[in-house]
């Protein structure tokens, strides 16, 4: 006989208070500070989708130790054709954080129903960051953004489509840029940070440029603080736009190769240009582009972060033969001190296609220790190139 004092089975009672809707909404009431807190962040889109009456979600786990994930669940949502959103309703308005892809590519089917439903109106209507992990093929070009403009709303600060931590780098179909900027400048009025990285599609000529209709909508999101995308970043208009733009901190640059310069070498940025930029990331960036950079006082002597990767031995001409890698750090540390005084944080990633290892000189290295740095990061044989 069990005792009459057995404890009772906690899951087992939270699963029944879900299950009735009468139950869930006292809870929703009576507890309304323990539940934003608890939904604030959505690491999975099924979690919060699973809330909508009548869904189905499948999941299929792959192992596969060639692939750039070795596990990897692909979840498939299925919406009901006449959706109940009572139980979504309680808790959609709790959500501040939705993460998309973490290990696992996720499809919603049967959407129309629900948005329909919706009738122009936020699922999450107090969304403020929407992050995505490109890598999935499921998940990556004009799929990824078709899903996450589901979710877009005039509440979102925060759009992030970054590259999977242990996954292939994967870009964005370039096609779809226009659409995602006119989503952004229609629905998102306080966007401050943006981050996405698109590609040309294979046979296309040349690299990426925005159009000058994207540059335009680009120039329209005057709130940005923060913006990370691709090398196009570095064309002379584009440019010249996220200068002006008045609350920018952060500009992070990620080549998708390290190819002929970009920069214009007799580059001439106006003295109110990246007015407030204090942190810079460079990923994969010709050196002939940094040292471009760093020959613009406006831009470098504000900073406080800095973060480089690049090969030092790639010539200003792709064509010419490889340049002497270790003169080219000597040269850029040692005047580093006097054009960015105020660096407080300095990460330098170097290295080449023969896995060289660079040197640093004790005297560059003694300028930098002047500086006070917080952080200072120096590695001198990074593979990958």
């Amino acid at each position: 006989m069990s005792s009459l004092h057995a404890k009772p089975n906690v899951p087992d009672i939270g699963r029944r208070v879900i299950e009735v809707p009468e139950l869930l909404t006292l809870v929703a009431r009576e507890f309304s500070i323990v539940g934003p807190i608890v939904w604030r962040k959505v690491p999975r889109l099924d979690l919060i989708m699973k809330l909508i009456i009548g869904t189905s979600v499948k999941y299929d786990r792959f192992r596969d130790s060639q692939s750039a994930h070795h596990e990897f669940t692909e979840i498939t949502i299925v919406l009901p054709s006449n959706p109940d959103l009572g139980r979504f309703n309680i808790y959609a308005p709790w959500v501040h954080e939705l993460e998309i892809f973490r290990q696992s590519s996720q499809e919603i089917q049967n959407v129309k129903p629900f948005l329909t439903l919706l009738d122009g109106r936020p699922p999450l209507p107090n969304l403020r960051r929407l992050t995505t992990h490109t890598g999935a093929t499921s998940l990556s070009g004009k799929e990824l953004l078709d899903l996450i403009n589901i979710f877009f709303s005039p509440s979102l600060k925060v759009i992030r489509t970054i590259f999977h931590e242990e996954g292939i780098q994967a870009y964005l179909d370039a096609s779809s840029v226009p659409t995602f900027f006119k989503k952004i400048e229609e629905t998102c009025p306080q966007i401050e940070i943006l981050e996405f990285y698109p590609q040309n599609l294979h046979g296309s000529p040349g690299p990426f440029m925005l159009s000058d209709q994207s540059r335009a909508m680009l120039q329209s999101f005057s709130n940005l603080r923060s913006f990370t995308s691709a090398g196009y970043i570095l064309e002379s208009a584009t440019f010249g736009i996220l200068g002006s733009l008045p609350h920018l901190e952060s500009l992070g640059i990620r080549g998708e190769y390290i190819e002929d310069p970009i920069l214009d070498e007799q580059l001439s940025i106006p003295a109110d240009s990246f007015g407030k930029l204090v942190d810079l990331r460079l990923h994969d960036i010709h050196p002939q582009d940094i040292k471009t950079l760093w020959s613009q006082p406006h831009i470098v002597n504000k900073l406080i972060s800095v973060l480089i990767r690049t090969d030092p031995t790639i010539p200003p001409n792709l064509s010419d033969n490889t340049v002497d890698g270790n003169s080219w750090i000597e040269l850029f540390l040692l005047a580093l001190p006097g054009l960015s005084p105020r660096l407080k944080s300095f990460i330098f990633y170097v290295g080449d296609e023969d896995g060289s290892e660079f040197q640093v000189s004790q005297e560059a290295r003694d300028g930098l220790n002047k500086l006070g740095l917080r952080q200072l990061k120096l590695k001198l044989d990074y593979g990958g190139y």
